[in-house]
């Protein structure tokens, strides 16, 4: 079986996995994601490692922006930011997110990386892809693409690491073990079949699930596994010995091992 072959069918089996549709996952997510941004620093983490020759010339494609984590700190320092995200919320709390950062060196490209690169224009001296190319079936096109249009290239992605507790929690109440998103054991070796050469460090980021009240956290993962109210209070009783509270929140605390690669346009073997 070759690489990419591996990496489809791992997508497939992920795809398949998720008993809700994207549109409604994603809505949810929109509404939760910059908590947690605010909350982890995986973002510090990245930004601290992307090429230092980043000024005001310069031309980044963002892959997969969300509401904006990266996108905000990088517009306020480069000429110009191409972000493509598909998801209409995400999109929604992105425009929000720059208009209150009152940018107007964005500009947001409706739809997937498959098919949104078809409609950029010109070359990048970045491409940004932070956990945003798992679900991406023809990675092999979208890899391509990018070596020809970006000088570097910067990604990152789980190494296929999972945090116990969240093992057994799936397994308690989804009944199965949670199918893994592609990570960079089914990625790495797709690049080399492409002949890309990616430098890989392994960095340590947080992992914090925060939350407002007992209330907030009990609600979130009855969503994410997709549990009615006759299961809340076994959900409460296996959710509340891994949480902490600090302050005025309460959370599930950790961190994680995540792979950063980076490429630059014409370097291969």
């Amino acid at each position: 079986m070759t690489a990419l072959r591996r990496w489809q069918e791992q997508v497939t089996a992920c795809r398949e996995a998720r008993k809700r549709e994207d549109a409604a996952m994603w809505h949810r997510l929109a509404r939760w994601y910059d908590k947690w941004v605010e909350h982890n620093d995986y973002v510090d983490v990245v930004l601290s490692r992307l090429p230092t020759q980043l000024g005001r010339r310069t031309r980044v494609l963002e892959i997969g922006p969300g509401s904006g984590a990266f996108t905000l700190p990088l517009a306020s320092s480069v000429g110009q930011v191409v972000a493509v995200e598909p998801s209409r919320a995400m999109r929604e709390a992105l425009r929000r997110n720059i208009a209150e950062a009152d940018l107007t060196n964005v500009a947001v490209l409706p739809e997937r990386v498959e098919e949104g690169l078809a409609d950029v224009e010109g070359s990048f001296d970045l491409a940004l892809a932070s956990n945003s190319l798992y679900n991406v079936e023809p990675i092999d096109d979208v890899m391509r693409k990018l070596a020809g249009i970006a000088r570097h290239s910067v990604i990152l992605m789980g190494i296929g690491d999972q945090p116990e507790w969240y093992g057994k929690l799936h397994r308690r109440f989804r009944g199965a073990d949670r199918v893994p998103s592609p990570h960079l054991g089914h990625f790495y070796p797709v690049l080399l079949e492409l002949g890309i050469f990616a430098d890989v460090e392994v960095v340590w980021i947080s992992a914090n699930y925060v939350y407002e009240s007992e209330e907030d956290l009990l609600d979130w993962w009855a969503f994410h596994f997709h549990l009615g109210k006759d299961r809340h209070s076994e959900l409460r009783s296996a959710l509340l010995p891994l949480a902490e509270r600090r302050g005025n929140r309460i959370g599930i605390y950790g961190r994680r091992r995540m792979a950063l690669l980076r490429i630059e346009s014409g370097r291969s073997f």
